[in-house]
């Protein structure tokens, strides 16, 4: 209680006792007995207040008392409250870091700590479920102390280093009251450490970079006392040796006498030692080093120690070595070497000097190198190698000098002044070499870089350069510029049948041909491949580019004989136009290409001219190819079952599975769309795999539920024949679903079958073995070789829709499909039709003897589960007995066809 308090309350106090006997007096009488006990309480009360009094004076003076003890200490002495507020601060704190407000204030020695190290201190305290005004203050709390290092921000805006030890403390219940924090400053300590490990790694650097390294050890014992780092990076040692003989094992055995020698003479001579000698390292190098030291001896003249250091002067010696080897260096150099005064008189020349220019030394020794000059270059020329010269010091560059015959030849030359120790130039050294091989070679790889190696005709970049600049020109002149692009029509057919030196002599014949109709002015190009590319420049239209156009196609028209073999080649064209289509060469290439591809598949043997539409097309091609990656993935694939039924009585002989793709934002795309684009990019062979596994899988499923095993017809593409192991998938999936290979029919179109025929007839004749059966798809558009198709492996003809279309009022039609039919006969092939959509085209078709049909006359591709009714339909009218009776299925091999009896 302060003072004031105090007074108040004795003053309060006597108010009372005034009361008190002033009501004593008015019952005086009647309590006269109690007037001796108001006394003496009285004078307890009065005791009581002094004793109080004496009570706050004494907690005064230990207060100021602690104070004074505080600031004399020269620790910054923070005391903080229990939940870390700054109560009391000595003096050093205010000089420090300044005077704290009022404890009001509720500030927290944190405050004077760097953002990142009280963010540091957060971090480390976690969550805690209290209020946390003092992270440090925390931390001291629950360990009870705490010692680190920190900055403090002090009152002149510079952060100085402490080592603060905070203590908690508690009352004498063990309740807390808070924490006393002593902050020492140690700035000059950190500094004065860091100066030392800053002067230690400088001397550790100086002696890593000198190859230098300390040692010391007791001359007496041999006992290797110390043995710095370097040392062992030196002698690659993974320990220092703990004696000197240790040391000795790895010195060159010729060499250890001779240290020994000169450590005993430094001994007995009191004075250094050194001594060069080798190290043999344990990969089985060797380095050289020098050995320096130094012996200490007692007051009675006794060795007591001796230091000193190794150097490792292998880089020294190696120079020295060099700087013998120097003066043959120049003798038997391949370059030319001259060596000439301040003033450019010649001073010395190298034997290739001579071979190169044809002088003698003696015959250009005091001369000046202004003989050697061509009259090539100007006058400015020299004076930038003179500029460059006084400026660096050095110049390099190609230069023409004459030769002694006359001859001027080119130089790779390369100039360098050497100084004396003031910097003043004494002598200019010049190393040259011919450059006129090079030069040719350079001719040559430009001539590689820019032309077609096999045609002689500009390549792509070549192309793409004068394209460049045609467009240039264009802009500044307003005249446009058309761009060919020539893709030969079944090209590889050529290579693959004749070999590729029949079809590389073709396309030399090819590109002379073109070179022989076409302007000089007229860029051609090999692209790659059988394609090339015209660039028509200055044309008025495109009336210009369709008349050249014409006469390409003409003039390719006619046969080519290569190699006694007499060749029709035809050509496609696609011609893009600057500016219309096409802002730059990439655009206009690409969009040729574009139009080239339409006219490919608009029969070849055309031009085409661009259209905005063909970008549209290639644009939603890619768009296809990219979502067809994941249509897998996202389950957008599914199978449709078209049946196929006997043409003449109409009973349902099986099925063929259709690939269907139902995108989730385009709907149903149809296969036309997108199993071009599978074959193209690789993609069929997961896409086929997983069709012939689901529809292998639904068949079985079929047959488990009682619809009865029907033939199941399934497409492959000639891709699947070509990059994969179709034999070995075809195997897995039929011993993963357990079909029965009688039951599963594959279908290839015959112009992959065509593609490669001799090979495709093993992977046939492999699937073939198998037991399951083997259709030829698409019959009559290919171009079938009958040699090979008798030998094919197949047991059915599919003719094609586009046969079938116009029966039977086509007569062309109805003779091709009555051809296929006749020869599949012959060959003792089934024959079915497909796109059979009327009546008659059925009736046409049953009275040439084709056997088996398919169309939307008997039933559009059906889903699964509608596929499994009609199958259930059939089953329940013409349940094969033997297929009904069995136990187990697949069990019994039907050797009487459940195909045909279903």
């Amino acid at each position: 209680m302060s003072d004031p308090e105090l007074a108040q309350e004795i003053i309060r106090l006597r108010a009372e006792v005034e009361t008190l006997r002033l009501a004593n007096a008015a019952i005086q009488r009647q309590l006269g007995v109690d007037a001796g006990e108001a006394d003496r309480m009285l004078r307890t009360m009065e005791l009581q207040a002094e004793a109080l009094q004496e009570a706050n004076q004494r907690q005064t003076s230990q207060a100021n008392f602690i104070q004074r003890v505080m600031d004399t200490s020269s620790a910054l002495m923070i005391v903080l409250g229990p939940e870390g507020f700054i109560r009391q601060v000595n003096r050093r704190f205010g000089v420090a870091l300044g005077e704290p407000e009022a404890p009001a204030a509720r500030r927290v020695l944190d405050e004077w700590l760097p953002p990142e190290e009280k963010a540091r201190l957060e971090l480390s305290l976690g969550a805690l479920p209290w209020p946390v005004y003092s992270p440090l203050f925390e931390l001291a709390r629950s360990a009870g102390s705490y010692c680190a290092e920190h900055r403090l921000l002090g009152r002149d805006g510079r952060y100085r280093v402490y080592w603060l030890e905070a203590s908690v403390q508690h009352d004498p219940q063990g309740k807390e009251e808070g924490a006393v924090v002593c902050a020492t400053d140690i700035t000059a300590i950190k500094n004065q450490r860091d100066a030392l490990i800053e002067s230690e790694r400088q001397l550790k650097e100086a002696q890593r970079i000198a190859q230098i390294g300390r040692w010391e050890l007791d001359p007496t014992t041999g006992e290797v006392v110390q043995w710095s780092d370097e040392l062992l990076q030196i002698c690659e040692l993974g320990r220092p040796p703990a004696r000197t003989e240790d040391f000795l094992a790895i010195v060159h055995p010729n060499d250890r006498q001779q240290i020994a020698e000169a450590f005993s003479a430094a001994i007995a001579g009191h004075r250094l030692f050194s001594c060069n000698c080798r190290l043999l390292l344990a990969n089985g190098g060797t380095k050289c080093i020098q050995l320096r030291g130094l012996i200490h001896y007692d007051e009675g003249g006794k060795p007591l120690r001796a230091t000193g250091t190794l150097q490792d002067v292998t880089a020294q010696r190696l120079a020295d070595e060099q700087l013998g080897l120097a003066a043959s260096v120049f003798d038997s150099s391949l370059n030319g070497v001259i060596i000439t005064d301040s003033e450019t008189r010649i001073i010395k020349a190298n034997p290739a000097f001579s071979r190169i220019l044809g002088y003698e030394p003696e015959e250009v020794v005091g001369k000046r190198t202004s003989i050697f000059k061509s009259k090539r270059h100007d006058a400015s020329f020299y004076e930038q190698i003179w500029a460059r010269l006084i400026r660096e010091g050095e110049w390099q560059g190609e230069i023409w000098d004459r030769r002694k015959d006359g001859k001027v030849v080119p130089l790779w030359q390369n100039i360098s002044a050497v100084r004396d120790e003031h910097g003043k130039v004494k002598n200019y050294i010049g190393v040259f070499y011919d450059l006129s091989e090079q030069k040719r070679s350079a001719a040559h790889i430009h001539h590689l870089a820019y032309y077609d190696t096999l045609t002689d005709l500009p390549n792509r970049q070549l192309f793409n350069d004068r394209c460049a600049q045609a467009i240039k020109m264009s802009q500044r002149t307003g005249r446009k510029l058309c761009l060919l692009f020539l893709d030969l029509d079944r090209f590889k057919y050529i290579n693959d049948s004749l070999g590729h030196p029949v079809g590389d002599e073709l396309l030399r014949a090819v590109a002379a041909r073109l070179t022989q109709n076409l302007r000089q002015s007229d860029t051609i190009a090999r692209l790659g491949g059988d394609e090339f590319i015209v660039l028509l420049q200055n044309v008025h239209g495109p009336e210009d580019a369709e008349r050249v156009a014409q006469k390409i196609l003409a003039a390719l028209s006619r046969p080519f004989v290569i190699q006694g073999h007499r060749l029709e080649v035809r050509t496609s064209i696609g011609v893009s136009s600057y500016p219309g289509d096409g802002e730059d060469a990439a655009t206009l290439i690409k969009n040729a290409d574009l139009a080239m591809y339409q006219a490919k598949e608009e029969g070849r043997g055309k031009f085409m001219f661009y259209t905005a539409q063909l970008t549209d097309r290639a644009q939603e091609r890619l768009f296809l190819e990219g979502e067809l990656c994941k249509a897998m993935d996202k389950d957008e694939l599914f199978l449709e079952y078209q049946p196929q039924f006997e043409l003449a009585n109409g009973r349902l002989l099986g099925s063929e599975a259709l690939m269907r793709w139902r995108h989730a934002e385009r709907g149903d795309i149809p296969p036309a769309s997108f199993i071009a684009i599978a074959e193209e990019t690789g993609l069929i062979l997961r896409l086929g795999e997983w069709a012939l596994r689901t529809a292998c899988g639904q068949a079985m499923e079929w047959a488990r539920k009682g619809c009865g095993l029907r033939r199941i017809a399934v497409n492959i593409s000639g891709v699947q024949i070509e990059r994969s192991d179709i034999v070995g998938m075809v195997g897995d999936v039929l011993a993963e679903t357990g079909l029965p290979p009688e039951f599963l029919e594959l279908e290839i179109t015959e112009t992959y079958v065509m593609r490669q025929a001799q090979q495709n007839i093993q992977v046939l004749d492999a699937l073939r073995a198998f037991g399951l059966s083997l259709a030829i798809d698409d019959f009559g558009t290919g171009q079938s070789s009958l040699a090979y198709l008798k030998r094919l492996p197949v047991n059915k003809l599919k003719i094609d829709r586009s046969f079938v279309a116009d029966l039977p009022s086509g007569e062309n039609e109805a003779a091709i499909a009555r051809a296929i039919v006749a020869l599949g006969h012959s060959l003792h092939l089934n024959v079915l039709a497909e796109g059979i959509e009327t009546p008659a085209q059925a009736q046409c078709l049953a009275e040439m003897g084709c056997e088996e049909a398919q169309g939307f006359l008997f039933s559009r591709p059906l889903a699964a589960s509608a596929m499994e009714d009609m199958l259930l339909s059939h089953a329940s009218r013409a349940m094969p007995a033997k297929l009904t009776q069995r136990t187990e299925f697949g069990n019994e091999k039907d050797n009487g066809g459940l195909l045909r009896r279903a």
